[in-house]
Order: structure tokens, then sequence, then C-alpha cells
């Protein structure tokens, strides 16, 4: 008696299909290699151009906060402050960007090919990461350049890495999810990264937030990754733990209800996109 298997996306909104992501993921490493390959086939400075970003926006913001006013570096020099959260927000809006089109930029492997097809945003997430390694490698020639040496708390930032690549793929979920069936997603995402850039503590400290206020501030789980960045990298203040988990709770949510959405959009992407 002949039997009839159906292939399809689980229903339930926690039956993502974990144990059959991790047997394609040799699948994982060939959309990655695409993704470099992509970012950096034809390129004559494409390492410049990614490290280029955050310097030159730390130089420019230097020369001009501290002409017009005197900003909070937390006993750091001001560029290698601004420096350090710059490097998890090149990563952070490279990754949301690559994320949003992840779905309509692999259309024909959703249309034509039975995967896991969270394969594809992990996958762009995962990319992004070559360059937050570019941008890292900077730092120890800045923090020598100004006579910083690194501490102990360096230890910790694999837990704030976790946390940022966290706080990424659960926004991406959204948005590659979203801007599927919405085109609007992408016309409004450089708005939203703008908004972004200037409600996270990338040219300040999180101090000046009045204390009442700083657990809804760190609701945003940018703040928790700059912020935790800047205590492994340069350890210039207390650690902010209170911060960090909150944030770290607000990015678990995020990728919760990213995941939720996913599975009650699967099985309508390919006649969407």
């Amino acid at each position: 008696m002949s039997r009839e298997v159906r292939i399809g996306p689980a229903r339930r909104w926690n039956g993502i299909a974990w144990q059959e992501m991790w047997a394609r993921r040799e699948l994982v490493a060939a959309l990655v290699r695409h993704e470099i390959q992509i970012r950096y086939q034809q390129t004559v400075f494409g390492v410049l151009w990614v490290v280029g970003q955050p310097l030159v926006t730390s130089a420019i913001l230097s020369l001009l906060l501290t002409r017009l006013t005197e900003p909070r570096g937390a006993g750091v020099p001001y560029p290698l402050f601004v420096y350090v959260a710059m490097a998890p927000w090149a990563y952070i809006s490279h990754g949301l960007t690559k994320g949003s089109y992840s779905f309509v930029f692999y259309a024909e492997l959703v249309n034509r090919v039975y995967l896991p097809r969270l394969l594809i945003p992990v996958a762009v997430v995962l990319a992004a990461l070559v360059d937050f390694a570019v941008t890292l490698a900077v730092l120890p020639f800045l923090m020598g350049y100004y006579g910083l040496a690194p501490s102990l708390s360096l230890v910790a930032l694999p837990l704030v890495v976790a946390l940022m690549i966290l706080t990424v793929f659960g926004l991406a979920i959204w948005l590659a999810v979203l801007n599927a069936e919405f085109r609007d997603i992408s016309y409004a995402l450089p708005f939203m990264l703008q908004l972004g850039l200037f409600c996270s503590p990338m040219f300040y400290s999180s101090d000046i937030v009045p204390v009442p206020w700083r657990w809804l501030y760190a609701l945003n789980p940018v703040a928790g990754v700059v912020e935790g960045m800047r205590w492994c990298v340069l350890h210039a203040q207390p650690i902010p733990l209170g911060l960090m988990l909150v944030s770290t709770v607000s990015a678990l949510a995020i990728t919760m209800g990213g995941l939720y959405l996913f599975q009650r959009r699967e099985p309508h992407l390919a006649d969407v996109i």
C-alpha cells in the first residue's frame, strides 16, 4: 500500500524544525559564503569601506561635539568611546538591511526548493558578522594609540556578541516577513535605522537617562549591546547589569514574536513574494 508524504511548513508557532535546520547546516554555510562573495566581489577597497564608516563617523562626531559641547565619554577618549558603539551598530544596520530583503532576494529558493526557510535570514545574519569582525580588529590599534590596555572584562565579550546576534536575528525575522508582504518596509527601514541611531547610546552614555526611565530605555536591546561592549572593551564604567538584563529579555521577546509571525505567515510566503 502506497503512502503519501506531504512536505510543508509546520502549522504551530513552536513548530520550528530546529533538528532539520541543524541537518542543513551545510546549506547555511553555502549561503553565508554566497553572501560574503556578493559583499566583497569586484571591490577594490572592500575592507576599507567596512572600517571607514565607523572610523569616519567617530572622527566627525568627535570634532563637532567637542567644539560645540563637552560630550561625556565615561572617562575614555571620546573618539574611542564612539567607535566602540559604532562597531556593533555597523553590524546591526547591515544585518537588518540585508535581513529585511532576505526572502525577497532568495525568492527562487523560497518558491522552488524545499528547505527550512528560516535558514535564509540565519545565513544573512551570520554573514554580516564578517564586517563586525573587521571593525573589531581595529580596536586594539585604537586602544594602543590612546594608551588603553584591555582588562579581564573582555572575557564577557562573547555574551555581548550573542546578545547582539539575537537582537539582529529577531528583528530581521520581523522585517523579512513583513517586507515579503509589504514593500513599504524597504522605504521605512532607513528612517527606522536613523531613529534607532539616536535612540541608542551611540554618542552619549546611558547614564544621562533619568534612573526612573532607564528600564524603559533598556527595552531597546541595542542599548544593552552598546553599553555591554563599552564595559567589556573599555571597562570605564560599572557593569550595566540591570540594563543588559532588561535588554536581553527584550531581545528574547522580539525573537519569540518574530518566530511566531514567521510560523503564521510561512505557508503564504511563496504566494506574496
